[in-house]
């Protein structure tokens, strides 16, 4: 791991700079800055796995911590695990790909300016004699990986300004407090429908279901599967001068500006049920909620949407089927369930096999009998070996896998008459019906991604 010297010392506005404008130009989702035993470890989560980046000598994370809230607009001398957030725009040049952010040209604009605290430590840490003394101590530390930076050659954002909203978590450890930063680019926030990657039959369903007068649209899957990129694809669907769509969110992670967001404060008193419950006489045409914990918030979405509103939000759950028990489970009247609900998108985000250093090889047979591929059938399976373009890693971005689940009289027979969920997951699959797992099949099937990815997602 070669030792960048002009990472020797860098101030915690630079640092952190530094740490961003590589997270964007590197596609992460998630920043993990962790104080450990003996040093700072930063790691970028991209494409869904977590990879290192720096190592930096661990007195370094207090002043980094102290900025980072200081923008967030989070209390500085309390240890008790915060929530924040702040915007920043920055450029990418093409000459800086392959270069670590200069000293002296940071291009990180904070789009909030901070308080006068804030610039108070932003002058304390940037300038004069403290500067001095910590980069003498840092410059005497032994030559080993507290000021390492890991670098790793991939796929990156092409140059341009890109504005982002970081919403950061603070979380005390033994060490010192870790901070998450969550990156929600407004390109990748932002996409179109027809832009996910569904197959023909599936955006066609897809457009059947939300186009309706009324009922609920779910879409389910473990977290960071895209759950609410879909839904904002749907909003933008939508959205028309003849409609008032409303929004709960918890958080709100994309402002349109043209259509009315609310942000849900449990803290004071505003959940998704009290908003539930007074959202209808702001006379809606669609609601989206961000996601649906309880039975009353499911009641009422489900009740809204038999009235004649369009309703859509998000359900943590592994399948579709599995979305219909999770209601039962919250004690929803089967009804309500088998009436209310027009269908549910099962969806998963699967890494991409790097078409760079693609080849053809034996998968393992057990994932193949995983996601429902027989033994002998042919396909062309490919898996990266690693190169340059992918970092080494064989995978070069993500695609989305969708199954959809449309709500039938048959299907609505079986939930009122209190059938197993085996009974539905059958009935299901023997319809025309794309499960999730038939569309990841056929993604191993053409070389898309690799049986071993595909089984990990279902």
């Amino acid at each position: 791991m070669p030792t960048q010297p002009h990472l020797k010392y860098l101030t915690p506005e630079k640092f952190l700079n530094t740490i961003l404008e590589e997270a964007v130009r590197d596609r992460a989702s998630d920043v993990h800055i962790e104080p450990l035993v003996d040093e700072l470890r930063v790691r970028f989560r991209i494409d869904g796995y977590l990879q290192e980046r720096y190592h930096r000598p661990l007195m370094e994370i207090e002043p980094l911590v102290t900025r980072i809230k200081a923008i967030s607009d989070l209390d500085l001398a309390t240890r008790l695990p915060q929530d924040g957030h702040f915007e920043f725009s920055v450029e990418l040049s093409e000459s800086a790909k392959n270069n670590t952010q200069e000293a002296t040209q940071p291009v990180v604009e904070m789009r909030e300016p901070p308080s006068r605290l804030a610039d108070a430590f932003s002058s304390l840490f940037s300038t004069g004699k403290q500067e001095d003394e910590l980069e003498q101590i840092v410059s005497s530390q032994p030559d080993k990986k507290d000021v390492t930076e890991i670098k790793g050659t991939q796929k990156t954002r092409p140059a341009g300004v890109y504005v982002l909203n970081v919403r950061v978590s603070v979380f005390p450890t033994v060490y010192g407090e870790a901070v998450v930063f969550r990156l929600l680019n407004r390109s990748d926030m932002l996409i179109s429908l027809s832009g996910l990657g569904m197959e023909a039959s599936d955006l066609a369903a897809m457009r059947d279901l939300i186009t309706r007068t009324y009922g609920m649209v779910l879409t389910t899957g473990p977290s960071g599967s895209g759950k609410t990129t879909t839904l904002y694809a749907i909003l933008q669907e939508l959205k028309n001068k003849e409609k008032n769509i409303i929004t709960l969110e918890d958080p709100v992670e994309f402002y349109f500006g043209d259509i009315r967001q609310t942000q849900i404060r449990p803290e004071q008193g505003l959940t998704y049920a009290v908003g539930m419950r007074s959202v209808l006489r702001q006379d809606p045409d669609v609601i989206m909620i961000g996601e649906i914990r309880d039975r009353e918030t499911a009641e009422h979405a489900m009740r809204a949407s038999l009235v004649g509103r369009m309703v859509g939000s998000t359900v943590h759950s592994n399948t579709a089927v599995g979305t219909i028990a999770r209601l039962i489970d919250m004690n929803v009247e089967r009804s309500l369930i088998a009436f209310a609900l027009n269908g549910i998108i099962d969806q998963r985000l699967v890494r991409k096999v790097c078409d760079v250093c693609a080849a053809s090889y034996a998968p393992d047979p057990a994932a193949l009998r995983r996601i429902g591929i027989a033994d002998g059938m042919k396909g062309t399976f490919r898996k990266g070996s690693g190169c340059a373009e992918c970092g080494s890693t064989g995978f070069n971005g993500r695609t989305g896998v969708f199954g959809i689940l449309v709500m039938d009289d048959e299907l609505q027979s079986l939930i009122v008459e209190r059938s197993p969920m085996r009974a539905l997951q059958e009935y299901m699959e023997k319809s025309d019906m794309a499960t999730l797992r038939q569309r990841i099949a056929e993604k191993v099937l053409a070389g898309v991604i690799t049986a071993e990815e595909a089984a990990r997602a279902v």
